[in-house]
């Protein structure tokens, strides 16, 4: 059975930890119990698809390099805005060229610890089950360094589309998606929110029936359960679980691509307002068209998840 020597690791997702602490306490089984706020869950990336789909949930390491990564960045990325907004307001031209030689410099700086956290990342996937890293920075992209050191040339290509590619990531995954994770929470009165809270099971002394009547308990309260319980569950609980998995992998595509959508469009307005033209239009309508139907794609599979 799954987990049955080195212990069993769960997670449940969509209940609170009072509710998953009655659940374990009802069938008695001695278990610790972590839970993690919605928005650390999104941050951390712990509801992600393949977190959830993986057969081995040993504990996740926090990566040394998480803070000077979030520090760095959220640096460079100030230093970029202030550099466009110089561009862009009359008032702040005086220090147009220090914005600019500021953001080289912490450009450059941000790519420098990113290739050496991209390399220590990588190596931490070699290392684990499926190749998946188990680091909490699922946002920093691999990056490809050997043919960079090798041509010159093709370094600089590589450090700008870099720069670009964690920027985004950065201003998408850690700024606005959390906005607008906060904004949704609203407009669904809470449902999205509850949907991302998290708690990992873990116990070292198990016996498969107990665990199997906690994942039908689970279940029958709504949550949604990674697949290290698939092994201590009856069949038609396995195919209740994984179609759960499913919704709620689709719910969060469509989130980020109304995050995207809704960034775009913002990025658009933005530009129309210290550059108008009637050309912006042909942007602004095609991003806000997407926008509304990703939208309206996650509110009907929020719900689908709450009343499944």
């Amino acid at each position: 059975m799954e987990g049955s020597d080195a212990g069993f690791t769960g997670i449940v997702l969509g209940l609170s930890r009072a509710d998953v602490e009655w659940v374990v306490q009802a069938r008695m089984v001695p278990a610790r119990i972590v839970a993690f706020s919605p928005l650390s869950t999104l941050v951390l990336g712990l509801s992600r698809e393949k977190t959830l789909k993986r057969s081995d949930l040993s504990i996740r390491h926090a990566s040394p390099w998480t803070p000077v990564l979030l520090a760095v960045w959220a640096l460079a990325a100030v230093a970029f805005f202030l550099a466009i907004a110089s561009f862009l307001r009359p008032g702040l031209t005086e220090y147009r060229v220090p914005f600019v030689l500021l953001t080289i410099l912490l450009g450059i700086l941000a790519i420098i610890v990113t290739g050496l956290a991209a390399r220590q990342r990588t190596k931490a996937s070699s290392g684990s089950q499926g190749g998946t890293s188990r680091d909490d920075v699922p946002w920093l992209p691999d990056i490809p360094l050997d043919p960079a050191i090798a041509a010159p040339e093709i370094a600089l290509v590589v450090l700008a589309i870099a720069f670009f590619l964690v920027l985004g990531a950065f201003v998408l995954f850690l700024v606005w998606l959390p906005a607008v994770f906060l904004v949704i929470s609203l407009v669904t009165f809470g449902a999205w929110w509850r949907l991302h809270r998290v708690a990992f099971v873990m116990t070292s002394q198990h016996r498969p029936a107990d665990l199997k009547a906690v994942g039908q308990d689970l279940l029958g309260r709504g949550a949604i359960l990674s697949r290290t319980w698939d092994g201590y569950l009856e069949a038609p609980s396995i195919r209740v679980a994984a179609d759960r998995r499913r919704l709620y992998a689709m719910s969060w595509r469509f989130f980020v691509l109304f995050g995207i959508a809704s960034l775009g469009l913002a990025s658009v307005l933005v530009g129309e307002r210290f550059f108008p033209s009637p050309d912006w239009t042909y942007a602004i309508l095609p991003l806000a068209g997407a926008g509304v139907l990703f939208f309206a794609a996650l509110l009907g599979s929020v719900y689908r998840l709450r009343f499944r």
